[in-house]
């Protein structure tokens, strides 16, 4: 089990190279990149996607590259000594032109002129470069995962004790539930004394209409497969990839509770039912942050 939430660094140097790599990640429905570093890695990106994805399941994935060349420059500037000249020509060809100019043709004036000096990036060995960044790619990777698994470890405590407390409630239900037929006998019989007073009781219809409303208000089946959604949650809080499945349980674990909170007609279920709901809207929330 991992959190979605991390941050791992990793840093690698060898003769020619030293490259650094920042990873961030945080809760997101799929897996998604974002890969910011020098243009020239275009060509190795899926190499990088692939070899964190060995690594992280889901979630928005920021990764920062620095890489830092030792050998030798990273810039390499040229003059074009030929444009500078034609520049020159020009320039004293509209001051012949123009006989008003005063000011001096100057060097700092046509270097000001594009295309004279450039300056461009050297062409760097991305195979060699991969095996550095490689190193410090896994790093960080490690780094990161470690940071997920200890904040997975205080969430899993947390939707355990949750977990708990929802199936103390539902073993409450499930002896409150037979009260209910009781309960419900008692005020039918009441009711019909009220209105008949004096009138001989058919105790047959009672236990009829007793019988139908137990049928309805019935909700042994929902409470056995409540058990079953609860003892599959905690079974899965110990696999990984595990968040998509924890929500899925859930949204079940809700179907059922829904369905004893509009057959119970009990005060006491009904306010089970709401602390359970409110509990499972908790875990909901949390397990949106779980791979």
């Amino acid at each position: 089990m991992k959190s979605m939430t991390g941050f791992g660094r990793g840093k690698f140097k060898n003769d020619k190279y030293e490259c650094l790599i920042e990873i961030k990640t945080i809760n997101h429905r799929y897996k998604d990149f974002f890969i910011y570093g020098p243009r020239y890695l275009n060509s190795i990106e899926n190499r990088i996607k692939e070899l964190v994805s060995t690594y992280i399941a889901r979630g928005r994935i920021e990764i920062f590259i620095q890489v830092e060349m030792l050998s030798q420059k990273e810039k390499d500037i040229k003059l074009d000594s030929v444009l500078a000249k034609e520049y020159y020509r020009i320039l004293k060809k509209l001051k012949g032109i123009i006989p008003s100019i005063q000011e001096d043709i100057n060097l700092s004036l046509i270097a000001q002129f594009p295309e004279i000096i450039k300056v461009q990036e050297i062409d760097y060995n991305v195979e060699e470069l991969w095996g550095c960044l490689k190193l410090a790619l896994q790093q960080a990777l490690i780094e990161l995962n470690s940071t997920r698994e200890k904040e997975a470890e205080n969430l899993k405590k947390d939707l355990s004790i949750r977990c708990d407390k929802i199936e103390e409630k539902v073993k409450l239900i499930e002896q409150l539930a037979p009260e209910i037929e009781k309960e419900y006998k008692k005020r039918l019989t009441q009711k019909i004394i009220e209105y008949t007073q004096s009138i001989e009781i058919d105790h047959q219809r009672i236990m009829t209409e007793v019988a139908i409303f137990a049928d309805k208000s019935n909700i042994t089946e929902e409470i056995i497969r409540l058990f079953s959604h609860i003892q599959q949650f905690k079974n899965t809080l110990n696999q990984e990839s595990i968040g998509r499945k924890l929500d899925f349980i859930i949204q079940e674990m809700n179907r059922e509770i829904n369905t004893i909170g509009s057959k119970a007609n009990c005060y006491v279920i009904s306010s089970e039912v709401v602390e359970i709901k409110s509990e499972l809207e908790k875990i909901r929330e949390q397990i949106q942050n779980i791979e």
